[in-house]
């Protein structure tokens, strides 16, 4: 179910062509994962030499003064302008601990009340799709924006 009572919101996040799962500033050269952060824990943690991983936060919607949508819950990080949430990259121990080493900002604001209330109302999620390799043939971080 993408919604319950409708004021939440699930975002199919999509990401693809991850960058592999060795890079210098991985801690310990372990092999590299990428998570969804949801509150100060990153979960869902998956090897990032797949071709594709796909997650699914929920947000609780409030509507800001301006119209415009307010993501809210344990995925939503920021100023109610500037909304967004991270995908972490990172290693994980023996013991199941991820550690992280860098993250990617992404960012909310780009979405209209019009689009949430169109998804909210045919029961679907938001689909975005980010490919998460930089231009050096690493990890992507930083803030990422949708236009």
């Amino acid at each position: 179910m993408n919604t319950k009572e409708n004021n939440e919101i699930t975002i199919e996040v999509v990401c693809r062509n991850l960058p592999g799962t060795c890079f210098e500033d991985a801690p310990g050269g372990e092999p590299v994962h990428l998570g969804i952060q949801k509150g100060n824990e990153v979960i869902e943690a998956v090897p990032s030499d797949r071709k594709q991983a796909t997650f699914r936060p929920t947000f609780r919607i409030g509507r800001q003064p301006d119209g415009s949508p307010n993501f809210l819950g344990k995925f939503a990080k920021g100023t109610p302008q500037e909304r967004f949430f991270y995908l972490s990259w990172g290693v994980v121990d023996k013991q199941g601990y991820f550690e992280m080493f860098r993250r990617a900002k992404i960012h909310l604001n780009h979405l209209t009340w019009e689009q949430v209330q169109s998804a909210i109302s045919n029961n679907k999620p938001l689909k975005v799709v980010i490919d998460m390799t930089g231009q050096k043939g690493d990890p992507i971080c930083g803030s990422i924006r949708k236009r």
